[in-house]
């Protein structure tokens, strides 16, 4: 089961992203909130429009196909990684959006140091 996390790097803005089962990243959010109430409430926003997000699919000067999510409003969501093929790419954002209106959101931030392994979690 899919799951949000929100979490936060050397001290900056609140990011979150989508999980897998299996902990793989399926997608990450655009944008970066001062506080965790501004970033749930982003999440609830993607959770209720994402099935209907147009998918978009760049073929980068990489090498590699990237794919981004966009609503109404803007970008919501794009690909936390590059793939080899055009068809990957548009696997990886279909799973992310038929994962993300039904996905659990955990409550704390994870809060990663590049200085140090491992994480913290920190609750509001």
């Amino acid at each position: 089961m899919a799951r949000f996390q929100c979490y936060q790097v050397d001290g900056s803005g609140i990011r979150w992203r989508l999980l897998g089962g299996n902990n793989r990243v399926l997608g990450l959010g655009v944008g970066e909130f001062g506080d965790l109430d501004r970033a749930l409430a982003e999440i609830d926003r993607v959770r209720r429009m994402a099935g209907a997000a147009r998918i978009e699919v760049q073929h980068a000067e990489t090498g590699q196909w990237w794919w981004r999510l966009r609503g109404e409003t803007g970008e919501v969501s794009q690909s936390g990684q590059g793939f080899a093929r055009r068809i990957d790419a548009e696997q990886a954002a279909a799973r992310f959006r038929n994962g993300a209106p039904g996905a659990a959101v955990t409550a704390a931030v994870a809060v990663f140091n590049q200085n140090r392994r491992g994480r913290v979690a920190r609750y509001g």
